[in-house]
């Protein structure tokens, strides 16, 4: 109950109700989509999951929603499209609803393929106003079995055997007419991966520097990788005539601005796209009272994960150590104050390789575990100076 009032209240601010939502994943709990049936205005309780609300959906006013839920209330569930259409037609439900209601799946738990309702609705609703026009009496079941009547009417629109819309045409629909993925998000196959190449989720990032009390796992300038789609991308020229790129990127968990500038673009800007997936490398920059932006320093295709994996570091990028190898730093004094913006980096890369710290002025070495990657090194050795940071 308390999830559900809690994205009822941020529902006019799309960022909060993605956190929320991946926080719900977090706890297994799951979002299902609107339904003409279980849905009311709000956010509900669903036995352990948590059911869509009406009134986010897009094209959909007040009055339309209140009509639906009366309705429902008073002469029980809808029995199919053909019987919502014909109960909701004089309750403000006009056919910009419908059809959203349709595109946000509203209708699946029925049995109907959102393709066949989109090709039919339109017809539906004609038939049904005509029908009201001319008074006819009776009840016409457009998609069950034909009656003689039914058989030579010309109103009858039998629903069509179409495939269904694929999962990424579906995901596209939802993410239009409610601002949010429901059935599934595009970056859903490839979690697992992202995981392994280092990539750490947008709305940990943007949301730990949310909120007075400031930042604890990240830090102004620190080296992540992110992974996500592009949401929009626009690219303007500067002062010395090179190029620079806006470009928001959004996970499940949240979205973030990044900018990219002229050397990251002639090596990466092919693959910004909208809707692409991407996986990009860079600092974290924090402005004033802006949210955190990031710096790019790389950009490669998420189709290429393989690749990316297995793909030798660029030419200016120290090696990537083999897993015997170990990664030594060194610091002037176990109480540099050094070790402590070490120890925020590495929980960016956790692994099972070996680190070593000497502390000079004590003679004695520090142990950790992390993945020794070129984000890493070349943090290191930015902060440290080459000298101090080696692979043997």
């Amino acid at each position: 109950q308390y999830m559900a009032a809690l994205l009822t209240s941020v529902l006019d601010n799309s960022a909060k109700v993605s956190e929320y939502i991946a926080e719900c994943k977090e706890l297994g709990i799951r979002l299902l989509p609107p339904d003409v049936n279980e849905s009311d205005a709000n956010f509900t309780v669903s036995g352990s999951d948590l059911r869509f609300g009406l009134v986010a959906i897009k094209g959909i006013g007040w009055n339309a929603i209140e009509g639906l839920v009366a309705e429902r209330e008073k002469n029980g569930p809808f029995q199919s499209f053909e019987d919502f259409c014909k109960r909701s037609a004089s309750r403000d439900m006009n056919r910009r609803a419908v059809e959203s209601l349709i595109r946000a799946g509203a209708f699946d738990s029925m049995g109907y393929k959102r393709k066949a309702l989109m090709q039919v609705y339109l017809l539906v609703l004609d038939s049904i106003a005509q029908e009201e026009k001319a008074n006819i009496t009776g009840q016409m079941d457009l998609f069950g079995e034909l009656n003689e009547t039914a058989e030579n009417d010309p109103t009858h629109f039998p629903l069509p055997e179409v495939e269904e819309f694929s999962r990424q045409e579906i995901m596209a629909m939802e993410k239009e007419v409610t601002g949010l993925y429901l059935t599934g998000h595009p970056m859903d196959e490839y979690r697992d991966a992202v995981k392994k190449l280092g990539a750490v989720p947008i709305g940990a990032v943007v949301g730990d520097f949310a909120g007075d009390e400031g930042p604890h796992r990240f830090a102004d300038n620190q080296y992540v990788a992110l992974a996500g789609e592009v949401a929009s991308n626009s690219t303007r020229t500067t002062k010395n005539n090179s190029h620079m790129s806006y470009i928001m990127l959004e996970d499940d968990t949240g979205s973030m601005e990044l900018i990219a500038f002229q050397k990251a673009l002639d090596e990466g800007g092919r693959f910004v796209k909208d809707n692409a997936a991407i996986l990009v490398r860079g600092r974290i920059s924090v402005r004033d009272e802006k949210d955190p932006q990031l710096m790019v320093d790389s950009i490669r295709p998420l189709q290429e994960l393989d690749t990316l994996a297995a793909a030798q570091p660029p030419r200016s990028a120290p090696p990537v150590a083999r897993p015997e190898q170990k990664l030594w730093v060194k610091l002037p004094s176990r109480f540099d104050p050094a070790l402590k913006r070490i120890e925020l980096i590495l929980t960016m890369f956790p692994g099972e390789q070996q680190m070593v710290i000497w502390c000079e002025r004590e003679q004695k070495r520090i142990g950790a575990r992390c993945l020794i990657h070129e984000g890493l090194i070349l943090e290191l050795q930015e902060m440290l100076g080459e000298q101090n940071v080696v692979v043997t």
